[in-house]
Parts: structure tokens; sequence; C-alpha cells
């Protein structure tokens, strides 16, 4: 079973403990479930959080996973994936030779806000001005 799937069945049982133990019935009035059974509601939530934890541990895991292969291979990033759209629409218009102004009148933006953009963008692609920048994201044709 992969990872995602134990997550969602996980998730799902968890949820389902957790909202079985605050059940009600009507049979007598409107009574909740743990006023009849108080230890049987508590291990319901007990479990649940369990299950939830183990669902965190499991997410930690995956996320540990991709840290490791993207530090393996850190000729495989894709920068697309680390900027935001708004970056990398300016990202664009920073490649197609647009200065500043012309971005942020394009974008209908602050100057400013397009200066804080491009920094973003520099440190994440770990570049010090725009032309680093356009090499780094531009594809090689080898």
């Amino acid at each position: 079973m992969k990872a995602a799937s134990k997550q969602n069945a996980l998730l799902g049982i968890s949820i389902f403990l957790v909202f079985l133990s605050t059940g009600f019935s009507f049979n007598s009035g409107v009574q909740w479930f743990w006023q009849k059974a108080p230890y049987l509601a508590l291990l319901f939530i007990v479990t649940g959080f369990v299950l939830i934890r183990w669902w965190m541990l499991l997410e930690l895991q995956k996320q540990r996973e991709a840290i490791m292969e993207a530090m393996q291979h850190p000729h495989k990033k894709n920068w697309n994936d680390l900027l935001s759209v708004r970056e990398r629409e300016v990202m664009q218009l920073i490649a197609s030779g647009k200065t500043n102004q012309q971005i942020a009148d394009e974008l209908f933006v602050a100057l400013s806000t397009v200066k804080t953009h491009i920094n973003n963008i520099y440190k994440i692609l770990e570049v010090k001005n725009r032309r680093e920048a356009i090499e780094k994201v531009t594809p090689k044709n080898k």
C-alpha cells in the first residue's frame, strides 16, 4: 500500500472514530454516547489521535524523502515549482527583456512590488542578477 493511500485510510478512520465517539441516540430523548459508555468514547478519541499521529509521521517521511531526492539530484530541479504564479509571470517578463517599470505597468502593481518579487526570485534561484536568473530558468538545448 502506498504512503498516500495509507494516509487517506488513516485520516478517514480517525475522523470516523472521533465522530463516532461524540454520537448520540434518540431512544430515550437525546443522549450523548459518552454518557452511557465514557471509556469507549475515550478509546475512540485516543485511537483517532494515534492514527492521526501516524498519518503525520508518514507525511513527514514523504517530505524528507522528497528533500533527499532533490538534494541528490540538484540538476533535476524544476524552478517553476519553486516560484509562485506571480513570480513566474515576473520571471517571464524579465526573460522577455522588460524593465521593472514595464513589468509593474503590465501587471498593474507598484514598482516596489515588482522589486520584491524580483528579490524573492533571486533568493529562490540563488542568483545575483537578471542574466543569471534567465540562464538558470531557460532550458538548455544540447
